[in-house]
């Protein structure tokens, strides 16, 4: 965790604004971000992977899971995660427990897409 800091940080090529535990990726608040995975919930949602380095978040990774804790620590790519990352590895999240694979597909192009019209 980063000690209650609240403040502005950019990412790639997008804002994203830490404060009380949450932060914003594209236009969607998660909570977070977290460096232990036992203070994430084993619930439904959407993962953010994020590496904190100069006072900056990269987000790594975005996907979906139904137990949001175990895939962040069991996924294929953590391994890639870490070597990726020059600074603290972390994650924020959505939690939606009703949420569908369909709707969750929908929450992450619309970020994807958000994302990719800031690097321009």
């Amino acid at each position: 965790m980063l000690d209650g800091v609240c403040e502005p940080a950019v990412a790639i090529a997008t804002e994203l604004e830490l404060c009380d535990a949450s932060i914003f990726i594209g236009k969607y608040e998660f909570a977070g971000p977290f460096d232990k995975p036992a203070d994430i919930a084993e619930e439904r949602g959407v993962f953010a992977v994020l590496c904190y380095h100069d006072r900056e978040y990269e987000l790594l990774d975005i996907g979906f899971a139904d137990n949001l804790r175990k895939a962040l620590m069991e996924h294929p790519d953590h391994d890639d995660w870490l070597d990726n990352c020059t600074g603290t590895l972390a994650a924020a999240v959505y939690y939606e427990p009703q949420m569908s694979e369909d709707e969750a597909i929908l929450l992450i192009d619309s970020i994807e897409r958000e994302l990719s019209q800031n690097e321009i």
